[in-house]
């Protein structure tokens, strides 16, 4: 018996520390190997890829950017529902939750303009999945391409002070996404850059733009309506003349350029150390330690950013499975686990309970105003006022799962299926204690084992 409490607890953590989330039966189906279930998770081809052949591509999300703000709201809650069904499907929901980190990583708001409303689910699908357990450097150049990032980040008009434009038109650059990319996407704060790296960078993206709308209506600036809202490089506005990033003077001309400087910093020692700090930090502990951060940094250099070497190691961490749970769900992956936990997600009509509890808490997907991400401290979201909310929306949303039907278990008997031995007897009793099915439900969402990772 104490061997399979043993088992069960590591199962427990598998499920949420890693995951998003135990389905029902899940820690009875993992207990006898965790970890190894961790890593099967990382070998299963096309794990992380959306397959809905209703989605756009990336021509065809380019295609709605900047005609009519409906047409970009449906096109992100269509995305956004295929991404609540693709978070259901796993058992774990470790490479998921990769997913999510790495989008964090680099956050942009949909608030902020049309071009991102209409193809960050895209992005999401074609960029962040399809690399999430490869290459940092494509994953990197594929974002930094895209017409989200550099509109989210300015660098649509960027242009060269001494480029033809920039000679004609007496206009100059914008350092916003160069800025960024250095200190929140690869090198991080303290990474080694100056301001003379970024002005650097800056100068060799400049020219890195998209079709806006009135752009390609009017067929401006090589604009048309076959390359709507598309990544555009404009050779009239690229600074000319090599420059100097981190040392090293960077030549050549074209987009070339910027490719070359980027997948220099994909596999730089400091984003290395970066992505490992953030990693453990996200998962294990807000109080990462080198002897935590150096394997999975080990990792990134020796396989030239191979995400999925940096994932393995992560999972061998010995402090992985020792640490206590003492970090909170983020709101929006306490919402996931629900969705999990009864096999139910809201569909694009009905998510006021979503969209309402999330707004309150400020955590609603692809609105983060700041270029930082969602932060990942415990602290952040577990002040009075936070969790009061969680207690106060936790019948809303248990109600509202519940709108279309009971559901066919009762809420202490989903508990021992979803917790197994690891659930403590108070919270166990305090959900038996509750005298309608939504009201056991509400409380099994409230429990501290469903609301830590």
């Amino acid at each position: 018996m104490t061997l399979r409490r043993d088992q069960e607890r590591l199962a427990h953590l598998a499920m949420n520390r890693f995951g998003l989330g135990a389905k029902p039966g899940g820690i009875a189906r993992i207990r006898d190997n965790p970890k190894a279930a961790l890593k099967r998770e990382l070998e299963k081809t096309g794990i992380a890829d959306i397959t809905n052949s209703t989605l756009p591509s990336y021509v065809q999300a380019c295609q709605v950017v900047h005609t009519d703000f409906n047409a970009e709201h449906k096109l992100k809650e269509k995305e956004l529902t295929a991404r609540f069904n693709q978070h259901l499907k796993p058992e774990i929901g470790f490479v998921e939750r990769l997913v999510l980190f790495f989008s964090n990583h680099f956050s942009m708001s949909i608030l902020k303009d049309g071009a991102i409303r209409a193809t960050i689910g895209q992005l999401e699908r074609d960029v962040i999945r399809k690399n999430v357990l490869g290459s940092f450097n494509r994953m990197l150049l594929g974002v930094m391409k895209h017409p989200a990032m550099i509109r989210y980040l300015d660098n649509e008009d960027s242009i060269g002070p001494n480029s033809t434009s920039g000679i004609n038109w007496g206009v100059g650059l914008n350092h916003n996404l160069a800025r960024e990319i250095l200190e929140l996407h690869t090198l991080g704060v303290g990474g080694g850059y100056t301001e003379d790296d970024i002005d650097g960078l800056a100068k060799i993206i400049t020219g890195w733009s998209f079709v806006r709308g009135w752009e390609a209506a009017g067929k401006y600036n090589g604009g048309n309506e076959r390359n709507r809202g598309q990544f555009i490089y404009r050779k009239d506005w690229h600074e000319p003349g090599a420059q100097r990033v981190l040392g090293k003077l960077y030549g050549g001309s074209g987009v070339a350029q910027g490719e070359s400087v980027l997948s220099d910093l994909a596999r730089h020692p400091s984003t290395a150390q970066f992505i490992a700090f953030k990693l453990v930090h996200h998962f294990i502990t807000d109080d990462p330690t080198p002897a935590m951060v150096e394997p999975l940094a080990d990792a990134f250099k020796s396989s030239h950013g191979d995400l999925k070497a940096v994932a393995e190691a992560l999972i061998d961490l010995p402090e992985a499975w020792t640490l206590p749970m003492t970090k909170i769900r983020t709101p929006y992956e306490l919402q996931i686990a629900q969705f999990r936990a009864l096999g139910r997600i809201y569909e694009a009509d009905e998510r006021w309970p979503f969209y309402s509890s999330l707004n309150t808490l400020r955590n609603i997907p692809w609105e983060r105003v700041t270029p930082d991400g969602y932060p990942d401290e415990t602290q952040y979201w577990e002040g009075p006022d936070a969790m009061r909310i969680r207690m106060e929306t936790a019948p809303i949303n248990s109600y509202s799962l519940l709108f279309k039907g009971p559901f066919k278990t009762a809420p202490a008997v989903l508990a021992g299926q979803l917790f197994a031995s690891a659930i403590s007897k108070a919270s166990l009793q305090a959900i038996a204690n509750a005298t309608e099915q939504y009201v056991g439900i509400a409380t099994l969402f409230m429990i501290p084992e469903f609301q830590r990772r």
